[in-house]
Order: structure tokens, then sequence, then C-alpha cells
């Protein structure tokens, strides 16, 4: 048995004698080490190779602690569920976070759970200014605003722009089905331009902005929801000459940057005239869904002027989060889970790739990105879409038409009512197997 073995069946023993519980803190590497006669380094190593496996949690400096198992209901266990966009509960560092929580409330006691300016916390604005420079945003922390998620960032931004519905939204064809929502609801007249795995058609996207209206651009550069397209670093700088040779302002929702996109990847705001780009993030997908803190990087002229719209809808966003989001960011806890989370995505999506090759056929088209959480399947032929989703339910499995992430009428070279987004960043390794019946559907549709 090696080593590393040796110290994993340690702690089960220690589990299955009930000398350790949920939440827990393990012994350290030099009392194992120590009981198990082996080298400190080792059970480090053996300790890591547990946390990788969502068995242990380690908070920085302070441990290795169980984690927490029973985490699911029944109906969680036997449903996969594809149509749902958030992460594996077992990815969440729900313990860690909990310990910036407690450590924030120790360090500024009272004040945070007072009232706090619209735009978010100075400090917190200051060390995000920090942080996304390090993805190619030069921001100032005055032109940053801490908003209850990135929906309410990509709303904020309509509200600036179209404050008298005129003019146009162009929107990529698909896109995020919730902004289109937000714009519906606002009275805003939209049309599209179509999003391929090759990026736009820039002659009809020109054409487009000679001849119509068109105020704002609303577009997800990377990690495309729902196609999970990125932009190649070509096209975004040509996007970004574009649109600034035009004037037309644009919303870059890059809502999972964190996740990386290749090497040496920047956002469009990189390239553009950054009083002409609202610069949106998010820390839902990638970190806690339920902390609902997104990001926007407003124009120098714009940016009080969103903080005054967000002042009328909510004063602030949770101070106690955005304070616990500062010391899990500086600590460096935040970027030790985005490593963990981008290495686990891009796992999961060379096993889909895998499983997808030993089983596709000439008919099909499936995108499946080297990293990010979206496959995108568009199929061709003349299907059933209902009877499709009803007989893959009735085998625990859920998928959904993407049509929602269409314009209303709007009709594409491959037709919107054929086509289906699958996330895989809800989806456990022992069920991404699962993918295969999936696959044997569509086929036999």
């Amino acid at each position: 048995m090696k080593k590393s073995e040796e110290v994993k069946k340690y702690i089960e023993n220690l589990i299955e004698e009930g000398k350790l519980k949920n939440g827990s803190r393990l012994p350290s590497c030099r009392e194992t080490a120590a009981v198990l006669a082996i080298n400190k380094i080792t059970v480090n190593r053996a300790y890591r190779e547990l946390e990788e496996e969502h068995k242990v949690y380690s908070i920085q400096r302070g441990g290795f602690y169980l984690a927490d198992f029973d985490l699911e209901s029944e109906q969680e266990k036997t449903i996969v569920d594809f149509t749902v966009v958030k992460p594996d509960k077992r990815l969440l560092p729900y313990r860690e976070f909990t310990h910036v929580m407690n450590k924030s409330t120790e360090l500024y006691k009272t004040s945070a759970y007072d009232y706090e300016e619209p735009k978010g916390l100075m400090s917190l604005r200051n060390v995000l200014a920090k942080y996304l420079m390090t993805g190619g945003i030069y921001t100032s922390p005055e032109q940053i605003l801490v908003t209850n998620g990135a929906q309410q960032a990509i709303g904020l931004a309509l509200q600036c722009i179209f404050p008298d519905r005129k003019g146009k939204l162009l929107v990529e064809i698909p896109t995020y089905s919730l902004a289109i929502k937000q714009a519906q609801m606002m009275g805003i007249t939209m049309i599209g331009i179509e999003r391929t795995s090759t990026g736009y058609d820039f002659k009809k996207l020109e054409k487009l902005l000679k001849e119509e209206e068109i105020r704002a651009f609303y577009f997800i550069p990377r990690h495309h929801n729902p196609t999970g397209y990125s932009l190649s670093e070509k096209d975004k700088k040509k996007a970004a000459d574009l649109f600034n040779t035009h004037s037309i302002l644009l919303i870059e929702d890059d809502y999972l940057a964190d996740l990386g996109s290749g090497k040496n990847a920047m956002p469009v705001h990189y390239y553009g005239d950054k009083e002409k780009v609202i610069y949106i993030r998010s820390f839902s997908k990638t970190f806690m869904p339920g902390l609902r803190i997104g990001v926007g990087v407003f124009p120098k002229f714009m940016a009080d002027v969103a903080a005054e719209r967000k002042r009328l809808t909510d004063l602030n966003t949770s101070k106690p989060f955005q304070y616990a989001l500062e010391l899990f960011i500086e600590t460096g806890m935040y970027e030790k889970h985005v490593r963990k989370v981008r290495k686990i995505y891009s796992e999961k999506m060379k096993k889909a790739s895998a499983i997808y090759n030993s089983l596709k056929s000439e008919d099909m088209n499936w995108h499946i990105p080297d990293n990010g959480i979206f496959i995108w399947v568009v199929d061709n032929r003349e299907i059933n879409s209902s009877i499709l989703e009803s007989n893959l339910k009735e085998q625990g499995i859920i998928v959904k038409n993407a049509e929602d992430c269409f314009l209303p009428g709007n009709i594409i070279e491959n037709g919107n009512r054929r086509c289906y987004r699958l996330c895989l960043s809800g989806i456990k390794g022992e069920n991404l197997e699962r993918l295969s019946e999936v696959i044997k559907a569509f086929q036999q549709a």
C-alpha cells in the first residue's frame, strides 16, 4: 500500500471509530506523521488528495477539516439535471466562507451590519480593483459598483443606457435568456446578430450598425451562455474597434472570466474605449450562487447615475457578505478555490468530450469546449423536442430546449427549436457517464 493511501485509511478508521465527525479538524500533518512513522510531506499530499475528492476542506493556516457529506436530498441523488446552472454542492467553500464571515464580524463588529453606500464598501472596491487588474481590467474603485449578482448589473446598465426607451439593443443570437427578459420588461427594442463557433459575420454586423439605430450591444465574449463559445483575441479587438468607430456602448458580460479561456486571453474592455464599455463580472457561478455578489465597472460618466439607480431599488448590497468576500480574496482563499474549480470543470469537459467522441455519429453537431460549463447541441433534423425531453425525464435525466435564448420570431440557419444547452457545473463526476444516455436519446429521436 502506498504511504498516501495508508494516511487515507488512517483517517477513514478515525471516522468509523467516531473520533472524527463532520466539520471536525483532522489531526495535524505532524501528528499523523508521528503516529504512522512517515514523512510529514506525504501526509500533506494525502490530505490534499482527500480535499480534491471533496472529503475534506482546508482553511488557510487553519488546517484540514472533515467535510459534511449529507448535502443532497434523495431526489437530488437520483436526478441528473443538465439545465441547472450552479456548482456541485460539494464544491461550495461554505466552511471556509463561514470562517471569514466570523472573522469579518470580529474585525468590524456592529459596523458590518450598518447601511453602506450604494456602490459598495470602499475597502472591497479597492480589493476588487486590484483583483480585476490581474485580468486586464484597469479601473478605479470609484467606477466599480458591487451589485446583487451580475443580473442586477445588467439591469442597471440597461436602465442607464435606455432611460427613454429610444434606440435599439443589439444582442447575440442566441444569448442569455434573462437578459432578453429584462430588456423585454423594460420595453427595449432588440435586434440580433448570430453568434457561431467562429464568432460573428462582421459584414452583417457592420451593416446592422450602419442601418439600425443601435445604442448598445449586450454580449458574452467567453464561456458564452448558452453555447459555451469564446471569441478569439483577434475578434475581440475587431469588435472593440468596430463598435468604437460607430460610438456604440458595449455591455460586456464576462460572468465566467475566472474560469479562464486560453493563454493571454483578455476581456474586450481591455481592447476598447473604457468610456464606452460596461464590464460585468459574477462571483456566483464559480463561487457561491446564494452569495449574490456581482461587479459592474461603469464608465466615469455613468458610474454615479448607476449608483443612484441602485440606491432607489435596494439601498446597498449585503454588507456582511461584502466584508467576507473582501477577506476571502485578500487572504488568497478565493484564488485557491477558483484554481480548484477550474481544474474540476476542465476535467468534466475532457470526460464529456471522450464520451461524445466514443458515440458520435456524422449527423451530430455538439460543441464541447476545453473549459467552461456549457455543451451546445444543435440538431438539424425534424425532431419532437417534447418527446425527447419526456423520454429522458423517465430515465431521471433533465434537459430543456433552448428556445428562450432566442429573440421571439428570430430565425437562424440552424433553427432554434432543436438547440439544447447542457450545463455540467452541477453534475457530479460519477453522474457524468449518463451523458451517454443523452447522446443515445438524440440519436434515436
